[in-house]
C-alpha cells in the first residue's frame, strides 16, 4: 500500500474558498503536500494552515490572478522552481454567469471562458512533464452537471464545462499507460456562495434544497481520482439525475431544464428576445 507521505504534491487552483479549499484539505488528509493558487493571499494562508495541520506542514501559497496575462506561465514556472515532486494538478478555478446570452456582457463571458477552459488547458500542458515523471500522478478537472445538457441562461458556462468534460476524457485516453490518470468531477449545486457570485440568487432555494456542502463533494472527487475513475457525479440524487438524462432524449432534457431556469429569470429579462 502506498504510504501517506509518498503522495507527492498537489496543485489546486481556486484554493482560497469553497470547493477548492475543501479539495486542498481533503488531499492533505490523504498525504499530499499542497500548492495553493488563488488571488487572495490572506485566504490562502488560512487554507495552508488547515492543510498543513493534516500533512506535516507541506503547504505552499502561490498567489496569482489567473485572469492576468501570463499568470499561468508564471505559476508553472514557480512550481518548477520549487523542485517538489508534483503528482497532482487540480483544475478547480472557475466562474459562472447566469442570464440570457445577449443580456450578459461579452467581455465578462469571454473572461469566464478563459478561466474555465484556457487556464486548465495551459496549466496542465505546462505541468504535464512533471506529472509524467512520477510513478503515479493525477489530473482532476472540476466540471459540472451542466456539462450533460444544453442549459438556457447558462449557455456559455455550461458549454465551457462540457468542453472540460470532453477534454478530460480525451486526455485520459491519450495518457493511458503513462501513469497519469485524468478524472472529471461533475457536481451539482454546491453551497459555497456560487449563486451570489454568478448573479443567480433566484436559484438559491433550489440550491439549498438539493445542494451539498463542499466537503462531501471534495471527498467524493478525491476518492474517485485515487481509484483512477474517468468521471464522478457526487451525491446519490445527482447520480440518478445524470443517469436519467443519459436515457432520455436531449430535447426532453433541455425542455425540462430550460423551463426551470428560464422561469426564474428576473421579469425584465424574461421578455428579452433570444
Amino acid at each position: 500500500m502506498e504510504r501517506m507521505h509518498d503522495r507527492g504534491y498537489a496543485l489546486i487552483t481556486g484554493a482560497s474558498q469553497g470547493l477548492g479549499a475543501a479539495l486542498a484539505t481533503e488531499l492533505a488528509g490523504h498525504g499530499f503536500g499542497v500548492l495553493l493558487v488563488a488571488r487572495s493571499a490572506q485566504a490562502l494562508q488560512e487554507v495552508a494552515r488547515q492543510a498543513g495541520a493534516l500533512n506535516g506542514g507541506r503547504a505552499h501559497v502561490l498567489t496569482a490572478d489567473l485572469f492576468a496575462p501570463g499568470a499561468v506561465e508564471q505559476v508553472a514556472d514557480r512550481v518548477h522552481g520549487l523542485n517538489v515532486p508534483l503528482t497532482c494538478v487540480v483544475n478547480n478555478a472557475g466562474q459562472g454567469l447566469w442570464g440570457r446570452f445577449d443580456g450578459l456582457g461579452l467581455g465578462d463571458q469571454l473572461r469566464m471562458m478563459h478561466l474555465n477552459m484556457d487556464v486548465p488547458v495551459e496549466l496542465t500542458h505546462r505541468l504535464l512533464p512533471l506529472l509524467k515523471g512520477a510513478k503515479r500522478a493525477y489530473v482532476l478537472n472540476v466540471s459540472s452537471m451542466t456539462a450533460y445538457t444544453a442549459l438556457a441562461t447558462m449557455a456559455v458556462y455550461g458549454g465551457s464545462k462540457a468542453f472540460l468534460l470532453r477534454w478530460s476524457r480525451a486526455l485520459r485516453a491519450e495518457l493511458a499507460g503513462t501513469g497519469v490518470s485524468v478524472t472529471a468531477v461533475c457536481p451539482g449545486s454546491i453551497i459555497t456562495g456560487f449563486t451570489a457570485r454568478a448573479g443567480m440568487q433566484a436559484m438559491d432555494d433550489l440550491a439549498r434544497k438539493f445542494g451539498s456542502g463542499p466537503g462531501p463533494v471534495a471527498a467524493s472527487a478525491v476518492k474517485a481520482m485515487l481509484k483512477g475513475k474517468a468521471e464522478v457525479v457526487p451525491g446519490l440524487l445527482n447520480r440518478i439525475t445524470a443517469k436519467a438524462q443519459g436515457w432520455l432524449p436531449d430535447s426532453l432534457n433541455e425542455k425540462v431544464a430550460n423551463g426551470i431556469y428560464l422561469k426564474r429569470l428576473p421579469p425584465e429579462e424574461k421578455g428579452q428576445a433570444g
